[in-house]
């Protein structure tokens, strides 16, 4: 590695940290909202894991930044809660999306993939 490159954190890292941040925003402004919209018989649990998982996340952000590979276990903690979440939520539970859009529990998903993906590539390469 070159002089420059021995503070920065690796392109994985950054990778990881990029989609766990994504995350994060979404889970400040689109779940954490969401989990208050669904009070009513069983659903106050939302409005306690989301906030949790948030917390987590924003937890291995920091983690990571400080060069900490715990900082990925959380994030792919978080991620199988993103593959599980909408399952949970939408079919099992039969709540409605907010927006009444079928098919936009396939984004968390999605990102819940991707945060897995990145953050066990991370770990790979971790120096």
């Amino acid at each position: 590695m070159g002089e420059n490159e021995k503070g920065r954190l690796s392109i994985y890292v950054q990778a990881a940290i990029a989609m766990m941040l994504i995350q994060l925003v979404h889970k400040i402004v689109r779940e954490i909202p969401g989990s208050f919209g669904f009070i009513g018989e069983g659903m106050r649990i939302g409005m306690v894991i989301t906030p949790i998982f948030a917390s987590l996340l924003a937890v291995g952000i920091v983690l990571l930044v400080l060069r900490i590979k715990w900082g990925l276990i959380l994030g792919i903690a978080d991620g199988a809660c993103m593959l599980f979440q909408p399952i949970l939520v939408h079919v099992i539970l039969a709540k409605p999306d907010v927006n009444g859009i079928w098919w936009y529990p396939v984004f968390p998903i999605m990102q819940g993939l991707l945060i897995i993906y990145f953050c066990i590539l991370a770990w790979k390469k971790f120096d």
